[in-house]
């Protein structure tokens, strides 16, 4: 007989300290934020909330309109997902939903999306930031791997600036210990 409570209680524990620990590595080490005007304390790492589904529905027509209202469903269907939104203060500046599925090598990016606002505080950071989280994640379920779900072609220039790199099966990946 199948225990999901425990396990989705597990993998609940499993994302709030990868949340926290992403944020102790931001403030312990707050420098190359600071040298482009963030500062790391008022960076936040939060589940996806309907707070959150209801900034991003504020970002207007330059957003992507990923289907993130959608989250909630899924998060019910897989409990080893991942959903984080990034704040700073109390502005949205990005939303990502991962997860490994049944895999036991990666967590897939599935969504990942920046507000589309040039001005918002943590512009061009919004991916390294999610990264550091998802990876936290990533050790905890003894993954190897991070991979970007279908990356919109725009896009893999920034994630191979990051670290990413397409492999043998032209999926675009990271190793964990890397990310």
């Amino acid at each position: 007989m199948k225990r999901p409570r425990i396990s989705n209680f597990k993998h609940q524990v499993f994302r709030s300290t990868a949340m926290q620990l992403a944020k102790e590595f931001l403030v312990d080490d707050p420098k190359a934020l600071s040298e482009k005007g963030i500062d790391a304390e008022r960076i936040r790492y939060e589940p996806i909330t309907q707070e959150a589904l209801d900034q991003c529905n504020l970002w207007g027509s330059e957003a992507q309109l990923y289907p993130w209202e959608e989250i909630p469903v899924w998060k019910n269907r897989d409990g080893k997902a991942f959903d984080l939104s990034l704040w700073y203060d109390q502005e949205l500046c990005g939303l990502c939903f991962s997860t490994p599925k049944s895999s036991t090598l990666s967590i897939k990016v599935v969504l990942l999306e920046g507000k589309p606002d040039a001005t918002h505080p943590l512009k061009g950071e919004v991916a390294g930031l999610v990264l550091i989280a998802i990876s936290r994640y990533a050790r905890m379920l003894k993954l190897r791997e991070i991979e970007i779900f279908e990356p919109d072609p725009g896009a893999v220039q920034w994630y191979q600036y990051l670290g990413f790199d397409f492999d043998d099966q032209r999926r675009l990946v990271i190793a964990v210990n890397e990310a």
